[in-house]
C-alpha cells in the first residue's frame, strides 16, 4: 500500500508505481465529460452545446450566462442535439431568426424550439415526421422560409442509404428534394442576397479529406436549384467549410496547394488569401464545421493548427496575415458577433472553455468553464511534445506524459540509459486513422499517468494537421507505416530512458484499435494492448462497413479488389498465431461502424490458442462508448488487466 501524502514513497524501477492511487477516478473523467462542444448564433447573442457526462453523453443546448442570468438549458432531458449522418454525426443545430432547430438522435426527427418563449420552457416541437431519414448541416432559406440540409434516408434495409440535399417546411414538415445523385452531400450556404447556394459533394471512392468538389447555384422563383458550377475541388482536392461574406463573395477552404488555406471565389476565378504550412481546418469527420467566420469590415478570423499546436489569425482586407491568439492546445470551433469573437479553448490542466475576445480591447473573458470536481494540482502531467524520424526519415511527432503524482515519485537509477528505473509506458493511436492528438486536458490520459505509467499520444503518418502529403502517406501503407511509426516511438522513449522495454503497451480504438492489433501481430515490441473496437479482419470489414466508410480499407490499403492477398497480410485474424501477448478487448454490441465479430472472432482464436486474453462487450454501446457505467467498467477493467499481467497487487478501490 502507498504512503500517506505527508510521506512520499520512492520507487524504485516499476516495482510499486503501477499501484499509485489517484484522485482522478472513472467517476471524475466522466464529469470531466460535461464539455462545451459547438458554438451557435442568435439574435439575441450565442448559444452553446454541451456533452452531459453525466448523463451517459447526451448533448444539450444551452444559452450563454450573463450577468443579469445564468446559463438556461433549452433542450432538457430525453432531448439529444446529436445527429447521426454519415454515423459520425455533426451540424445538428440551425439558428433561424428566433428559431431553434436540432436533430433528436433518438428518433432522428428535426425539432424546432421559438427562442422568443424560450423563459416559458415550452417543449420542443417536432418538425419532421416519424420516418427512417437522418438530417443534419442544415441552412436557412429566408426568402422561402425553409430549411436546406443534408438528408440521408435509411427507408431501405437492403440497399445503401440515398443521400441527398433537401428542403423542409417547417409548419407543414414537407420535404422537396433539390439536388441528389452524388454519393454524400455537405455544407449547403445560402448567400446573403438569398438568390445563390454552394454545396460539396463527393464519391466514392473518395473520403472528404482525399477529393471533394464545391458547387454554386442560383435559386430561381420556384426555389430550384438552377445552373449549378463546379467551381473547386476534384480528385485531387479536399475542399472543406464554404461560406459567403456579407458581401456576397463566397470563401472556401482547399488542400490543392499541399494545405488546408483559405481561398475566395469571385468573378469566376479562385485566389488564395493566405499561403502557409499550416491547417485552417480539421478533417470532416463530422459535419458543421466552423472555423472562420468575418468581420464587420470584412476581414476573416479564422483558427489553425500548425505543429500540433493551434492558433487564431487575422487576414486583411488588403491580405495580410497576422497572429491573434495563441498558442492553444486545441480550439473547437470560432465565430464572430459583432466583432466580438468566441471559440472554445482546449487547456493542458483544466476543461475546455468557451472565451470571448474583444478585437477593440485585445481583452479575453472566460464565458463558461466546466471546472474540475476535485483539486488536482500535482496529479496532472504536462504534455511534452517530443519529436523523432522514423527509417525513412520521416518527422513524426506526439505528446508525452510522464509519470505524475504528488504522492509519490520515481527513484534515479544509475542504469537509465537500460530502462530499468523507467514506467511502463502506453502508447496511445488514434482513431481515423486521419484523426490526430492534440495536448488538451484529458483525464483518461491523466488516470494513467497519475498511477505511475507513461504514455506517449502519438500522430502518426496519416494524422491531419500536418498537410496533405503526410495524412496520404499512410494510403497504400495502413498497417505498415504507422505500426512502424509506433514502434519507432516506444524505441525512441525506451533509448531516452524514459519507458521500460519490459513494460510497453498500446493501445487505441478503431481504427487505432486496428493499429494496436497490428502492433501486437507483427512485432514483438508490445508486452500487452488494449483494442477499443479495433479492426482485426479487414476485407469482412470492407464488405460490412457503412456506407460513409464503406470504400475506406481499399484507399488505406491501395487495393479496390477484396480478394487480394493484402486483405490478408495485413490482418492479425489471418495471422492469429503471431500473436502471443496478453490483449484485452472493449466491445459495443451496437457498433455498425466496427462490427463485434471483427472482435470476437480474435478473441475465440486466441483463447484457443492459450493467449491471456479478456473481451469485454457493452450491449447498449455503439461506435465510442458514452454511457458512464461502461467508461468506468472499461478503465478498472484495463488498470486490473496490466497489473495482473505484470504481477502486482490490485489496489484497494478496485477490491
Amino acid at each position: 500500500m502507498p504512503k500517506t501524502k505527508s510521506t512520499p514513497n520512492l520507487i524504485n524501477s516499476t516495482v510499486e508505481n503501477i499501484d499509485w492511487h489517484s484522485p482522478i477516478t472513472p467517476e471524475l473523467i466522466t464529469q470531466h465529460k460535461n464539455t462545451p462542444l459547438d458554438l451557435f448564433k442568435t439574435n439575441t447573442g450565442l448559444i452553446w452545446l454541451k456533452s452531459c457526462g453525466d448523463e451517459d453523453g447526451r448533448v444539450s443546448i444551452f444559452t450563454l450566462p450573463n450577468d443579469n442570468s445564468p446559463s438556461r438549458e433549452l433542450t432538457p432531458s430525453p432531448y439529444n442535439a446529436r445527429s447521426k449522418v454519415h454515423e459520425y454525426g455533426g451540424g445538428a443545430v440551425l439558428v433561424a431568426a428566433d428559431k431553434l432547430y436540432f436533430s433528436n438522435f433518438t428518433d432522428h426527427r428535426l425539432y424546432e424550439i421559438d427562442l422568443g418563449d424560450a423563459e416559458t420552457s415550452i417543449l420542443p416541437r417536432a418538425v419532421t415526421p416519424v420516418s427512417n431519414r437522418r438530417y443534419a448541416d442544415a441552412c436557412w432559406d429566408k426568402r422561402f422560409q425553409r430549411i436546406i440540409c443534408v438528408c440521408e434516408d435509411h427507408s431501405s434495409d437492403d440497399a445503401a442509404p440515398i443521400n441527398s440535399l433537401i428542403a423542409i417546411e417547417p409548419d407543414t414538415g414537407a420535404i422537396k428534394t433539390l439536388c441528389s445523385g452524388a454519393d454524400f452531400y455537405a455544407s449547403p450556404r445560402i448567400s446573403p442576397s438569398s438568390d445563390n447556394i454552394c454545396w460539396l459533394s463527393w464519391d466514392h471512392p473518395y473520403m472528404p479529406w482525399d477529393s471533394t468538389k464545391l458547387w454554386q447555384a442560383d435559386i430561381d422563383i420556384k426555389g430550384n436549384l438552377s445552373q449549378p458550377i463546379h467551381i473547386a475541388g476534384g480528385k485531387e482536392e479536399s475542399i472543406v467549410q464554404p461560406r459567403w461574406s456579407s458581401a456576397n463573395v463566397l470563401h472556401f477552404i482547399s488542400d490543392r496547394s499541399g494545405w488546408w488555406n483559405i481561398y475566395r471565389y469571385q468573378d469566376g476565378q479562385s485566389e488564395i488569401l493566405y499561403k502557409t504550412k499550416a491547417e485552417f481546418s480539421k478533417p470532416m469527420w463530422s459535419l458543421g464545421l466552423k472555423s472562420y467566420d468575418f468581420t464587420s469590415n470584412g476581414e476573416i478570423l479564422s483558427t489553425y493548427v500548425k505543429d500540433g499546436q493551434w492558433f487564431i489569425g487575422l487576414i486583411s482586407r488588403d491580405i495580410k496575415f497576422k497572429s491573434v491568439l495563441g498558442p492553444f492546445s486545441n480550439i473547437m470551433n470560432l465565430l464572430l458577433i459583432k466583432d466580438k469573437l468566441y471559440f472554445i479553448k482546449g487547456n493542458t490542466a483544466k476543461n475546455n472553455e468557451i472565451v470571448a475576445y474583444d478585437l477593440s480591447s485585445g481583452k479575453s473573458k472566460t464565458l463558461v468553464s466546466e471546472q474540475n470536481a476535485n483539486e488536482l494540482n500535482g496529479y496532472l502531467s504536462t504534455p511534452q511534445t517530443l519529436k523523432f524520424k522514423t527509417k525513412d526519415n520521416t518527422e513524426i511527432s506526439g505528446y508525452f506524459y510522464s509519470p505524475s503524482n504528488k504522492d509519490y515519485q520515481l527513484l534515479e537509477n544509475n542504469n537509465k540509459q537500460a530502462g530499468t528505473s523507467a514506467p511502463p509506458l502506453i502508447i496511445k493511436t488514434h482513431g481515423g486513422p486521419s484523426s490526430s492528438a492534440n495536448s488538451s486536458l484529458d483525464l483518461s490520459i491523466q488516470f494513467w499517468t497519475s498511477r505511475g505509467f507513461a504514455v506517449f499520444d502519438i500522430n502518426y503518418r496519416g494524422s491531419t494537421g500536418y498537410g496533405r502529403n503526410f495524412r496520404q502517406q499512410l494510403y497504400g501503407k495502413w498497417g505498415i507505416s504507422d505500426i512502424e511509426d509506433c514502434t519507432a516511438a516506444a524505441e525512441s522513449l525506451v533509448s531516452r530512458g524514459l519507458a521500460n522495454p519490459e513494460q510497453l503497451i498500446i493501445r487505441g480504438q478503431s481504427a487505432g484499435g486496428y493499429t494496436t492489433l497490428a502492433a501486437l501481430t507483427f512485432t514483438d515490441t508490445f508486452k500487452a494492448g488494449a483494442s477499443y473496437y479495433g479492426i482485426s479482419d479487414l476485407k469482412a470489414l470492407a464488405m460490412e462497413c457503412h456506407k460513409f466508410e464503406s470504400h475506406y480499407v481499399q484507399q488505406l490499403l491501395g487495393q479496390k479488389d477484396l480478394n487480394h492477398p493484402v486483405y490478408a497480410e495485413r490482418s492479425p485474424l489471418a495471422h492469429k498465431n503471431k500473436l502471443s501477448c496478453p490483449i484485452i478487448f472493449f466491445q459495443g454490441k451496437l457498433d455498425k461502424v466496427v462490427p463485434p465479430n471483427q472482435a470476437q472472432n480474435l478473441v475465440n482464436e486466441l483463447k484457443k490458442q492459450g493467449i491471456n486474453v479478456e473481451y469485454i462487450e457493452f450491449e447498449h454501446e455503439a461506435h465510442g462508448f458514452r454511457q458512464s457505467t461502461s467508461i468506468k467498467t472499461t478503465l478498472y477493467r484495463e488498470l486490473a488487466f496490466y497489473q495482473s499481467i505484470f504481477k502486482r497487487k490490485l489496489i484497494d478501490f478496485l477490491e
